[in-house]
């Protein structure tokens, strides 16, 4: 029997005063406002407000752990002009509005995510009740595909908490847990999941609910007065242009539609929200990041091989693993592994190193403590799923082994060799590397075939990708396991082919590489970083070298060279490891470092004035800093080293940072154009005496009347 893809909103009476409105989408895991969904709200809109004998509302979702996500996202490429924008957001505008004048009191149970016009739904409700489950959380993150909530949600939040708490949800697009929702007044008690529904029925029809009063500080008072709000709005522009350095317009939008009409009329309020949404939905930007939304939701349904190549094997949710070495990369891993529920077995040889690996895991979940996104007992839970090891005792009903050892061949060939002793003889063993061969790191397995790449990136509790290596004999099994897990662990994962680099370090190699060159021929360090950033790019490249360990990234940048003997490397970086510059981790780069490992400035050693200073020598520098990635990213893509334009630019976003307002970095060559890049491919390829590659990809493409992508085409 199949089931529906669509949300099925029903409306309960029950005995003669008392209603529910039950929301479920049976075939899919999120409930989400859909066409169909938002007329049957209108439908039993209208009755409830023919029957006036129906005194109360209960508003609540079928579904386990979660509400709503919000609005289908499948419209928003629909919105071809600013009219049929209009057209939409007016229509659930005036819904919602709807439900606001309701004869009825209305509650809305929240259990699970509510998100968007989740959140926008229940704001017009009388009441709101959530529940103390974990994966309970509310949010209105419009901003984060490039729009402003639109139903509402910039009208009545600020009408409802503090002016501050109101801006910075609506313009930071963050979840807001349950106890700091009920703080702030955005809920109004907050109760265990397996009885909210029934103790909010019994409570709504007996009308002795009383809400649970917010905590106001003075301080939030004085800001949401008339004096202080001149200060709030300043202070919030302020760190939005900080944060966003101007590339992504919906926060700026947001905040202004909210200074437009805090305080003053809902009807013109909501007008000028509709205009706010609409100038947004139209842009590039929010085409891209709406574009990225999409591509991230079709890679969690992918299960990284040919379903045909499995056969009758099934991937499985795994509760425990190990993972060996308790630097930096390992404790990581073994903590990302623990916030999901998942046991690690963590060994090292070092009892230092595994204090140190458990303490760093410890000071994340007391920061998720600390915020109020887990309670102490989740704090627990998560420590002690955490076992460190000096032996191999319990690796015998191991399935699953991440290798984190130190980034060196013959060392991991040593530990693959010796672990295989202790594991069960299907257990999968994943070697987290950021660049080293995993076939010739399987030449020292007795089963191959189970041997296979997971390379996370650095910070691993912050870098959401996972780069999943196929090597020559690994088994179309072992590498689906490891995408299931990469998945299960909240990672975005795509498969690539062993070469050196992989996919993600391979593009982002040349970046570095050309930086240094351009040092070399006398920029400074500041204008290549600045024309970086000014790009887009979270920092430049010597900033990024600081942050990755000049050692990590001149032995990373050899094994790519050898590989790729197109990329040239200087032997300054070595040269200055050599000398003890090994950058943010001892405080000694490119830049200085403060006690905190805050940059204070370029090292005096490594100033020098700017070559040529002018706007034109940062469009330049951008040029020879971007497009060699692009050479990488066209030549990778017609290796095979990577499957999919979509995969290539997931993981150049998630891995790199590529800016996402650009789509990805195909995406972005698309938007150029592909015979403006190719020309100016050309002249970089001239400047560089032929170092920088033009990708014969690039042309042939060309002459074949073929792009990466489709241009959008908006009014």
């Amino acid at each position: 029997m199949e089931t529906s893809n669509e949300t099925e909103i029903k409306l309960v009476i029950q005995e003669r005063e008392h209603a529910e409105i039950v929301i479920d989408t049976p075939g899919r895991k999120p409930n989400v406002l859909t066409r169909r969904a938002l007329e049957q709200l209108q439908d039993h809109f209208a009755i409830l407000k023919s029957k006036r004998e129906i005194k109360t509302l209960l508003i609540y979702s079928a579904k386990p752990d979660m509400f709503l996500a919000g609005a289908d996202i499948n419209e928003f490429p629909k919105m071809k002009t600013r009219e049929d924008a209009f057209k939409m957001v007016e229509r659930v505008q005036d819904l919602f509005q709807e439900l606001a004048e309701l004869p009825q009191t209305t509650m809305v149970a929240i259990d699970g995510p509510c998100m968007g016009g989740g959140t926008e739904l229940a704001l017009a409700c009388k009441y709101r009740i959530c529940s103390s489950n974990p994966k309970t959380k509310i949010a209105l993150p419009e901003v984060q595909l490039g729009i402003l909530p639109g139903a509402g949600g910039t009208q009545r939040l600020p009408r409802l908490v503090s002016l501050p708490n109101a801006i910075t949800i609506i313009t930071s697009g963050g979840p807001t847990f349950p106890k700091k929702a009920l703080r702030m007044g955005l809920v109004d008690d907050v109760m265990p999941k397996e009885t909210m529904v029934d103790i909010c029925r019994k409570k709504l029809r007996s009308g002795t609910f009383k809400p649970v009063p917010p905590k106001v500080s003075l301080a939030e008072k004085i800001l949401s007065s008339p004096i202080g709000k001149s200060i709030v709005f300043k202070q919030a522009r302020k760190a939005i242009l900080h944060k966003t350095k101007g590339f992504y317009p919906a926060p700026l939008k947001a905040l202004e539609v909210v200074e437009k009409t805090y305080g003053g009329d809902l009807k013109v309020g909501l007008q000028v929200e509709a205009a706010g949404f609409v100038d947004l939905v139209v842009t590039e930007t929010s085409k891209n990041l709406v574009h990225i939304f999409f591509t991230s939701e079709e890679l969690k349904k992918e299960i990284g091989v040919k379903p045909s190549e499995l056969g009758d094997f099934k991937t499985v949710d795994l509760k425990d693993i190990a993972v060996l070495g308790a630097g930096i990369m390992g404790g990581g891993i073994a903590a990302v592994a623990s916030k999901k529920g998942i046991t690690s077995r963590l060994k090292d040889i070092s009892a230092e190193s595994l204090q140190t690996a458990v303490k760093e895991a410890f000071r994340l979940f007391k920061r998720d403590l600390d915020k109020k996104k887990i309670d102490r007992s989740d704090f627990d839970k998560m420590r002690y799923r955490i076992s460190p090891t000096l032996d191999w005792t319990g690796f015998k009903k191991i399935p699953f082994v991440i290798e984190a050892v130190v980034e060196n061949m013959e060392i991991k060939k040593k530990v693959i060799q010796e672990i295989e002793n202790y594991l069960p003889l299907n257990a999968i063993i994943a070697s987290n590397t950021s660049s080293l061969s995993i076939s010739e790191m399987a030449k020292a397995s007795q089963r191959p075939d189970r041997i296979v790449g997971m390379h996370f990136f650095n910070p691993v509790p912050l870098m959401p990708l996972v780069e999943v290596i196929r090597a020559e004999r690994s088994s179309p099994q072992a590498v689906a396991q490891t995408v299931a897990l990469g998945k299960q662990m909240g990672k975005t994962v795509i498969v690539v082919k062993d070469r050196p680099g992989f996919l993600v370090n391979r593009i982002l190699m040349p970046y570095l590489l050309e930086a240094n060159w351009l040092r070399q021929e006398g920029y400074s360090i500041e204008q290549i970083d600045e024309a970086a950033t000014r790009f887009g790019m979270p920092m430049g490249p010597f900033r990024l070298m600081d942050e990755v360990g000049l050692d990590t990234g001149a032995k990373v940048a050899d094994v790519i060279a050898a590989g790729y003997p197109h990329m040239k490397v200087l032997p300054g970086l070595s040269d200055m490891v050599k000398q003890g510059y090994l950058g943010k981790k001892n405080g000694r780069g490119f830049y200085n470092y403060d006690e905190k490992g805050k940059t204070t400035g370029i090292r005096a050693e490594f100033r020098q004035p700017p070559l040529h200073p002018g706007e034109a020598t940062f469009i330049s520098l951008q040029d020879r800093l971007i497009l060699p990635m692009v050479t990488e990213s066209i030549m990778a893509l017609d290796e095979g080293i990577v499957s999919t334009v979509r995969d290539l630019d997931m993981g150049v976003i998630y891995g790199i940072g590529f800016p996402p307002f650009r789509g990805g970095i195909l995406r972005w060559v698309s938007s150029v154009g592909e015979r403006e890049i190719l020309d100016r491919l050309n002249v970089v390829h001239n400047a560089t005496k032929g170092r920088i590659l033009v990708p014969k990809g690039l042309e042939a493409r060309l002459h074949n009347g073929q792009s990466f992508y489709q241009k959008d085409v908006a009014a």
